[in-house]
């Protein structure tokens, strides 16, 4: 026999019949001649073995072992391994080769260090012959030396990627045979099976050193590697990477209970098995053909708990959330303690949202829970922030970024409980909910505006709620109706909520019913100068048929500019239909200022086109103001409300009649004025921290989620008509596209409507007409 080798080379091969006699012709051209090569053949079934025989006859140092089945490169590797004659061991793949002097270097500077595992860089050769790039550069080494526990802590450091390539390194042989024999002989790893042997061997090394001259040429896109996530069978795959992660958890543990640092064994443990974990979500979820990502996460499902899942995904693909947030079940909000809640909005700036975040949020401190306030962009005005509320503005930049700081806001408060209030205003609400769900945080969903808001702005909201509902604990919504909508497509765990009222509302209470004289009528309104749903102009022309009816009358536009609707284009409006000077915008107005403006009208006047509860008619009728308005009827704040007149949408004429006859006849106002302030009494009697608390805890009672009847099918689909045939309003009409709106909204709409003619088939003739309307054929 001859003398024992330096270096012995591990070769397993499975079918590289066309890549073997390139692979071993770079171990036989070793500027090292004091090497074995040993292959190892999983019961290829190609021409394989051939080669290997054909090699050997040129060469006696080439060794072949044979598996008679299929048994995986992990064992195929064990069994050269346990061949092997040399002190070390250098890996090679059958589709890849060595440099020329990979053995030389790498044993020589394993003797000089006497080091148990020697590092080197490597070349990744892309199809068409390139080499270079990024994947090759997170190959390269970043440490010269290491010693003890360091090696397996920066090699497998927390929030990088877990990288097992075994050709990366040269071992000592004693150290790769103590960790195979933690590894059972019969395991199989089809997926990363090199992972397991790369980290027992990083915990049981005592020196690492290494090199930066590239010793190895790795061929990226042969073999399993590098293959599109296509089908199944491929994602299963793909999942079976888990596996390999998996397989070595009870040898960790054996090795961190005889270890002087457990925590660190484990520590990097958990941070290879969480990328590993990542990293089956990046292939499948982010890279995989759409039509199999259900399935595949179904299968991931239930291989990983879903907070693993879930803190791998956030961590190392964050933008799988969305997809897994469809498959989640969410945090209970009953039966577990509550300490610290988040409520999430997009800014803080003037508005309903805001008012009502103070409002929750003065609440839940007053019944002893943290509370902090998330902005979730920038453009917050700090000066309305209520003081004692700790608020927190994520600017970062891209969605990637603003996740990862909310799951250090999550971790750093302790979160127990997000309340999120920009669910039909934002796109990505399903990944914050995900992300909080990742650390341990439920999350309750919040709407403020009624549920066909997204057929007026045309987008898709509706069905990312519909879709992603399943990762919230509990949906808010603001009136029967919008539960009623809910419920039928599917979202059962909804439930409406009055707004608490608004400071104004605390203020003490005009003390008797208005009187209205002969003098001038003064009108009021105030929100913000938004066009989109409050529809100021409206206000305009509201004036312009008062005008016909009297002279003698003033209305204040109180609010700050919009998103390019100003208090000077507002005016030069109203200047040129010819009211300019008994319609005129002041600007924002606040506190003491605000209440004094109001006190001094007579109505206020309201032309939004969609609400979800509008606060400013409870702080109206508060003052003991009657309130003028365009109908929404679902509004809780209307039902029953004698101090209201409301008219149809857009028709200013008979909203300018409506209130010329209220104010001519002094009974008729005082009666309103009074029917006001009984409204405003009662929209303040609710217990709203009782309610909030009911909300949070999981134990809203039935008053507060009713089921839908067929009188709330019938009046959905004729409001979602409506605001389906509003929407395209907006859209400039052209002959070629007129069609694509009608079918855009008609899938808008259709939904709802389906599953109402499921509930109650005598809608039909209603769903009929709305699709002509639209103008959908069939």
């Amino acid at each position: 026999m001859s003398p024992a080798p330096l270096v012995s080379i591990v070769v397993p091969v499975h079918n590289d019949e066309g890549t073997i006699e390139a692979a071993l012709a770079s171990c036989l051209a070793q500027t090292l001649r004091e090497i074995e090569v040993v292959c190892v053949d999983d019961a290829s079934d190609d021409g394989t073995v051939a080669a290997i025989e054909r090699m050997q006859r040129k060469d006696s140092r080439i060794r072949l072992v044979r598996h008679e089945e299929n048994r995986s490169a992990l064992q195929a590797r064990r069994t050269g391994v346990m061949q092997a004659r040399g002190d070390a061991v250098l890996f090679l793949d059958g589709d890849d080769e060595l440099a020329a002097r990979a053995a030389e270097v790498s044993s020589a500077l394993m003797r000089s260090a006497d080091a148990d595992l020697v590092q080197f860089d490597v070349s990744v050769i892309d199809r068409h012959g390139r080499s270079g790039g990024t994947y090759e550069q997170r190959l390269a080494p970043r440490h010269s030396g290491l010693v003890g526990s360091d090696i397996l802590g920066e090699l497998f450091a927390p929030g990088t990627p877990a990288q097992g390539q075994l050709w990366r390194y040269l071992f000592r042989t004693a150290v790769v045979r103590r960790a195979y024999s933690l590894i059972p002989d019969g395991l199989i790893l089809v997926r990363v099976n090199d992972l397991p042997l790369m980290f027992l061997v990083a915990a049981l090394s005592e020196r690492f050193v290494s090199t930066n001259e590239k010793l190895y040429r790795y061929h990226l896109g042969r073999g399993g590697s590098g293959h599109d996530v296509d089908t199944i069978e491929r994602a299963e795959f793909y999942a079976a990477a888990i596996d390999s992660i998996e397989s070595i958890r009870g040898a960790v543990e054996a090795i961190a209970s005889a270890a002087g640092d457990p925590h660190q064994i484990l520590t990097s443990y958990s941070a290879a098995r969480r990328w590993i974990i990542g990293y089956v979500c990046l292939q499948l979820i982010e890279r995989a053909d759409p039509v199999i990502v259900d399935a595949a996460i179904d299968h991931v499902r239930s291989r990983v708990a879903d907070d693993d899942l879930l803190a791998a995904a956030a961590a190392f693909s964050p933008r799988s959330l969305t997809a897994l947030a469809r498959h989640m079940s969410p945090v209970p909000l009953s039966g577990r303690p509550l300490r610290t809640v988040l409520l999430a909005t997009s800014s803080w700036r003037t508005g309903g949202v805001a008012a009502v975040l103070a409002t929750q949020a003065r609440h839940l401190m007053d019944a002893g829970y943290r509370v902090v306030v998330v902005a979730r962009n920038g453009g917050s005005d700090l000066s309305l922030v209520p003081k004692g509320i700790q608020f927190v503005e994520l600017t970062e930049g891209n969605l990637t970024r603003r996740l990862e700081a909310w799951a250090d806001l999550c971790r750093r408060f302790a979160v127990d409980l997000v309340i999120d209030h920009q669910m039909l205003y934002t796109r990505y609400w399903p990944e914050f909910a995900a992300m909080a769900r990742a650390h341990g945080a439920a999350t309750v969903g919040w709407l403020h505006n009624f549920v066909a808001r997204p057929l007026l702005d045309r987008d898709d909201r509706l069905r990312i709620i519909e879709e992603n509902a399943g990762v919230l604990a509990h949906v808010v919504a603001l009136s029967p109706l919008d539960v009623a909508y809910l419920k039928l497509r599917g979202v059962s765990h909804a439930s409406y909520v009055p707004n608490p009222p608004s400071a104004m509302l605390s203020e003490p209470a005009h003390p008797a019913p208005r009187a209205v004289g002969k003098g001038p009528l003064r009108l009021v309104w105030w929100g913000r100068l938004e066009e989109g749903t409050k529809r100021v102009s409206e206000l305009i022309e509201v004036a312009v048929h008062l005008r016909r009816h009297r002279e003698n009358f003033t209305l204040t536009v109180i609010g700050p500019d919009w998103e390019g609707s100003t208090a000077a284009k507002f005016n030069a409006a109203a200047k040129r239909r010819g009211v300019g000077r008994h319609v005129t915008a002041v600007g924002p107005r606040r506190g003491a200022d605000l209440v004094r403006l109001i006190d001094g009208a007579h109505g206020f006047v309201s032309t939004s086109i969609i609400e979800g509860y509008q606060l400013t008619i409870a702080e109206a009728q508060s003052r003991g103001l009657p309130v003028f308005m365009y109908e929404l009827p679902w509004l809780t704040l209307v039902q029953g409300n004698e101090g209201i007149i409301a008219t149809a949408q857009s028709d200013a004429a008979a909203l300018a009649a409506a209130i010329v006859r209220a104010t001519s006849d002094p009974t008729e106002y005082a009666k309103l004025s009074g029917a006001s302030l009984i409204a405003a009494e009662r929209a303040a009697a609710f217990d709203f921290t009782h309610l909030l608390q009911d909300v949070i805890s999981g134990t809203v009672t039935p008053d507060f989620t009713p089921e839908p009847t067929i009188d709330d099918a019938q009046t959905l689909l004729g409001l979602f008509r409506f605001y389906a045939e509003a929407g395209a309003a907006t859209v400039v009409s052209r002959p070629a596209t007129d069609s694509w709106i009608g079918a855009r909204l008609w899938r808008a709409v259709a939904p709802v409507g389906r599953r109402a003619l499921e509930t109650f088939p005598g809608l039909r003739p209603l769903a009929h007409r709305l699709k002509k309307r639209l103008g959908i054929g069939g």
